[in-house]
């Protein structure tokens, strides 16, 4: 568990935004739930996402690293990238997840799809991008 930038909560819903984009975690189950500021705070340098959320039990079970982006998905997902890079050490045997929230996205299209296809490829971890909202149940 990441223990810098850090705060853990049990709250039933956890919620970041910036600039409308919303992603919120309905913690229904009440699971311990570790929100690390990644960027300017755990990682300082270099690119990163701006949040990841560690759902805890007795370890971590889950991972969901998350961008809030304007429309360029591109960077967002260089910055996931690098971000699962830095912290492949904590969470490489934990079930990760990765979300884009934009502010435009164009939706179901074939580079969106091609862009979640070779992530999933080269990560083996899901992307997952919407607009404006993302809520995930834990």
């Amino acid at each position: 568990m990441i223990r810098t930038c850090n705060e853990l909560t049990t709250n039933k819903i956890i919620s970041i935004s910036e600039n409308k984009r919303i992603f919120r975690i309905n913690n229904s189950s009440l699971f311990s739930i570790n929100r690390v500021e990644v960027d300017g705070c755990y990682i300082t340098s270099g690119r990163k996402c701006d949040y990841l959320f560690e759902i805890l039990d007795s370890d971590i079970l889950e991972v969901f690293y998350v961008e809030l982006k304007g429309k360029h998905l591109e960077d967002a997902i260089e910055q996931l990238e690098e971000t699962l890079k830095y912290c492949l050490g904590i969470h490489k045997s934990i079930n990760r997840s990765c979300f884009i929230v934009a502010s435009r996205v164009p939706k179901a299209s074939t580079s969106t799809q091609k862009m979640k296809k070779e992530f999933k490829r080269k990560h083996g971890v899901m992307l997952y991008i919407d607009t404006k909202i993302k809520e995930v149940k834990v």
